[in-house]
């Protein structure tokens, strides 16, 4: 912004979490008090008549919600919960869709405004770690509960987070035969084919209510299947292949300590076509590839699938990295493969499996793995474009590897 740029003025772009009032308040008076010369206590007695404000609009729209439910249920009218991100209120982005569905006669309301009504069933098979998407989650447990209450979900941007909300949305709703629609709506005047959607979502609704269909409520809890320690001695674990250098040196180091992991070669475009099938397609790249590779492999006929197991490292970060674990579970029930356990390999106890653990020992040498490949992969790409004799520095690369590889695989001990 051009303004920014003018002089006298003082641009601020601190970042304040919404954890509690506390600190809020507390990233408040750091700020303001040095940049404003603002007394604490007068912010935090503004700070303190801002929260419960925000308080008390949440629980406006909580109140505006059950009000129109009450109305719904008065006047025998169906209402559509219009799932959105708070930018979809902008009347340019989300294009007039809710006046549409209201000139049919319906109802709209907001996720935010049902979503203390619903109770989602745990686990479910993402990583719920969004205030926004347990809000979208707990709506849509909601509406699936309603006969006269159905949702609609607005995606303005195939953000690879949308990927998996879209999914668990669509698997809370459809297992309970609810019907779920999805609309995007990205950098696009014409909604002309949104439009058509809403309208046969409707006219689906009521041949439904003509025939009085009654949809059975199931539960969106996730049973996972479980690695135990029986399994440990003859189960194969496959492993994806997300770096080369690495992952060559990282295997045998975890098979040293008695699991028979195997690191997966077959990170090619087979692998990519293969994930399109199995993952939602505004996921990003990497997640096509990794489930792509763990798909084609365990439909390859090569693995005995009652005694293979997938292994893949989940990092609890806002990424939707965290949730490949998720989308392999999602692909496994697709494929009629729910048997086969996935292991999570992380470090903040997201999930455990009593088959599998981390030691010191295993740690140490997992990480003298790492060291290792990144000592190969500096000295492997800065020699590689030099090299007076072709494939010199390869094969260097890989003689080397070779005594690595030896001392990674010694037993645990020796």
């Amino acid at each position: 912004m051009e303004a920014l740029e003018e002089e006298h003025v003082t641009f601020m772009n601190p970042f304040m979490a919404f954890t509690n009032e506390r600190i809020l308040t507390d990233a408040l008076i750091k700020i303001f008090s040095k940049e404003a010369k603002i007394p604490a206590a007068e912010i935090r007695t503004a700070a303190h008549a801002a929260w419960q404000e925000l308080l008390a609009s949440r629980e406006d729209m909580k109140r505006k919600g059950e009000e129109t439910l009450a109305w719904m249920k008065k006047h025998g009218r169906r209402g559509i919960v219009l799932a959105g991100r708070p930018y979809h209120v902008d009347s340019e982005i989300h294009h007039g869709i809710p006046d549409l569905i209201t000139s049919y006669g319906f109802a709209v309301l907001t996720e935010d405004c049902v979503s203390h009504l619903g109770r989602v069933e745990r686990p479910l098979v993402v990583t719920d770690q969004w205030m926004y998407h347990s809000r979208l989650y707990e709506a849509a447990t909601f509406v699936k509960t309603q006969e006269n209450l159905d949702l609609i979900q607005l995606n303005s941007f195939g953000c690879g987070l949308d990927a998996v909300t879209t999914d668990q949305v669509a698997d809370i709703l459809t297992q309970s035969g609810k019907i779920y629609t999805v609309l995007k709506i990205d950098e696009v005047n014409n909604l002309g084919a949104a439009r058509i959607r809403i309208r046969s979502l409707i006219a689906a609704l009521r041949v439904r209510d003509q025939k009085h269909y009654r949809h059975e409520i199931v539960s969106s809890a996730y049973n996972r299947a479980v690695f135990t320690k029986e399994m440990k001695k003859d189960y194969t674990l496959l492993c994806p292949q997300m770096s080369p250098i690495h992952f060559d040196l990282l295997e045998p180091a975890i098979r040293s300590f008695g699991y028979k992991i195997e690191v997966l070669q077959n990170h090619n475009r087979n692998a990519v076509d293969v994930g399109l099938q199995y993952v939602n397609n505004d996921a990003c790249y990497p997640s096509l590839i990794v489930i792509g590779q763990i798909m084609d492999a365990l439909l390859s006929g090569k693995y005995d699938l009652n005694h293979t197991a997938v292994l893949m490292s989940q990092t609890g970060g806002g990424c939707r990295a965290s949730n490949y674990v998720g989308f392999i579970r999602r692909a496994l029930e697709k494929a009629g493969l729910p048997q086969v356990p996935v292991v999570s390999v992380n470090v903040n106890g997201m999930e455990t499996n009593p088959g599998f653990s981390f030691s010191v020992p295993m740690i140490t040498k997992a990480m003298q793995a790492i060291v290792y490949g990144d000592v190969f992969m500096r000295v492997l790409y800065a020699t590689r474009p030099y090299e007076a004799e072709p494939g010199s520095a390869n094969a260097l690369h890989e003689k080397w590897k070779k005594r690595c590889i030896s001392s990674l695989s010694k037993k645990a001990g020796l």
